[in-house]
């Protein structure tokens, strides 16, 4: 519940489970999770899920109705020091007045029943992600799991249901999973699994070149021949991702009062004028990324939705799309008043240490894109911070740079879980992360609740239309991605959200 980067929900996906799930391979099929059926419709506000017979958490205790409740009531539960870090919970569940949850209840002893204030049509998809995996209520209590020193998180606990359970962690460096002989479904092929952390994507070629792994993932687009001239397996998955450049108009007094000494006396920030941010997207040549930083196979990102959604054009129907033109970004900049004795000055954050689905050199993305900026008159201070959170990722989703470097790879197809998670208000203030209070709570209220499919996809074109029109955010492109595999690796299943089971995979003699 504390996570929500994709490299800590590749470990929790082999280690807990959801509700729901979604089918191999799909971004919009539901099937059965740890609930093995449910009732509740889109426009319906009472959700009663059946659970699964005969499941035990790690730890030996029993998977049930009350270990449902528990998760939830931890999770709503959480003091504002941990909401902070409950990223998903918040934009998918909301905390306190703000919660779609009404209550959450145990009916008996395999049957709990969901009731939410208002319908909400995207709520099962919700709980596919791997951070609201079901956690045993014995280890949440003995590492007193709701307070912000707790053990759990930080120990080796045996506290999910799914095929492999963590034998051992060490941060930063590898986390060794072994079979669960005990598992309710189908035991996984693998005996170990081992999954190590390696930022740089010449390091993952050569430590697969020289046998130590057997495979790794987000494959630079550039080394695709190479993987397959030496003869490895290329996996490609669907695209499914959106590099975005993140604009706060009010980054800099969010810094102070969090006592961040980014920006000294740097004064009131540029982004403030909504012609500037337009300049911004205006000097940008999204173009020009794709074949020096995604060889050549990624797509220009006119929205938020990638192209293989099924939201693509009826969103795209609502912006107004804004081509490369350097003149005119310097034009609008003389406009607002920005000259070379008097630049308007940006501070431009990108992270280290961490390679992204949409993301896959963000030096060379952060230099390619500063020099467009600087080629329009703009003067950009350069910072970088570890992706790590707290860090890059904790201070971008806070609001503390004035220009950052962050992307998304859909959870499943939906435009809530785009420009929704994103864009959500809390309460009447627009998300932290952007500031961008282009009046359009109403729009989002609608658009979230809105069952029908016809009307669901024109609701959230208006919703687009305000984003991309106040300029937001800046999105860049849509990456292609792909694993690469030891001839020797069979049944790994990709998924196009990179949400994926390692419980199907085998080697061969």
């Amino acid at each position: 519940a504390l996570t929500s980067d994709g490299e800590s929900f590749r470990i929790h996906r082999q280690v807990y489970e959801t509700l729901v799930d979604l089918a191999p391979g799909s971004t919009n099929e539901l099937i059965g999770g740890l609930a093995e059926t449910w009732e509740g419709e889109p426009e319906d506000t009472v959700y009663t899920f059946h659970l699964r017979e005969g499941v035990t958490f790690h730890d030996g205790t029993p998977f049930n109705a009350d270990a449902v409740v528990a998760n939830f009531d931890r999770m709503a539960n959480f003091n504002e020091e941990l909401q902070e870090f409950a990223y998903y919970y918040g934009q998918v569940f909301g905390f306190g007045d703000d919660s779609i949850l009404e209550s959450v209840e145990a009916t008996d002893d395999m049957t709990v029943v969901v009731t939410l204030k208002q319908p909400n049509p995207t709520f099962l998809y919700g709980l596919v992600l791997p951070c609201f995996g079901m956690v045993s209520p014995a280890v949440l209590e003995e590492t007193a799991a709701g307070e912000p020193d707790s053990a759990f998180g930080t120990e080796v606990t045996q506290a999910g249901t799914g095929p492999f359970i963590l034998e051992s962690n060490t941060p930063d460096e590898e986390t060794t999973l072994v079979r669960n002989e005990d598992y309710w479904g189908e035991k996984a092929f693998l005996d170990t699994l081992i999954i190590r952390p390696i930022d740089d994507p010449a390091a993952r070629l050569q430590a697969l070149q020289g046998g130590s792994i057997q495979g790794y993932d987000l494959v630079s687009p550039s080394d695709y021949e190479t993987v397959t001239g030496d003869g490895f397996q290329l996996v490609e998955r669907l695209s499914f991702n959106t590099l975005y450049l993140g604009l706060n108009p009010n980054a800099r007094e969010n810094a102070a009062a969090a006592d961040r000494t980014y920006y000294g006396d740097a004064g009131e920030s540029p982004l403030k004028d909504v012609n500037v941010r337009r300049a911004i997207e205006l000097a940008i040549n999204k173009e020009a990324l794709i074949p020096s930083f995604y060889g050549g196979r990624g797509s220009v990102a006119t929205t938020f939705m990638p192209e293989t959604s099924q939201w693509a054009d009826v969103v795209e129907g609502g912006v107004t799309p804004n081509a490369y033109d350097p003149e005119a970004a310097a034009q609008l900049l003389a406009d607002a008043g920005f000259t070379a004795d008097n630049p308007a000055t940006l501070h431009f954050w990108f992270p280290t240490q961490v390679t992204r689905p949409y993301m896959p050199d963000p030096a060379g993305l952060h230099q390619a894109i500063t020099q467009m900026l600087e080629d329009a008159g703009f003067v950009v201070e350069s910072h970088s911070d570890i992706w790590d959170s707290p860090g890059y990722l904790f201070d971008a989703q806070n609001g503390y740079y004035d220009l950052h470097f962050l992307g998304w790879t859909g959870d499943w197809d939906d435009p809530g879980n785009f420009y929704g998670i994103h864009f959500g208000y809390d309460g009447d203030d627009p998300a932290v992360q952007f500031d961008c209070d282009a009046d359009m709570k109403a729009a989002l209220d609608t658009a979230n609740g809105e069952a029908n499919p016809d009307a669901r996809g024109a609701a959230w074109a208006e919703v687009a239309g305000l984003v991309h029109d106040n300029v937001c955010f800046i999105t860049l492109v849509h990456g292609d991605t792909a694993v690469a595999l030891a001839d020797n690796v069979q049944g790994y299943l990709v998924n196009p959200t990179g949400s994926e089971s390692m419980a199907t995979v085998s080697l061969s003699e």
